[in-house]
């Protein structure tokens, strides 16, 4: 059982590692294109 436990808990970890890296990809997506489209107007 233990060993269950460690492991949901270390998927776990990793998913929530893998969700922040997304957000912080798709706000410095919008930040990059903003950007890119101020200096094309």
């Amino acid at each position: 059982m233990a060993a269950i436990a460690t492991s949901l808990i270390g998927y776990t970890v990793k998913a929530v590692i893998f969700a922040a890296l997304a957000y912080a990809g798709i706000i410095c997506g919008k930040k990059f294109r903003d950007k890119k489209e101020a200096d094309r107007a």
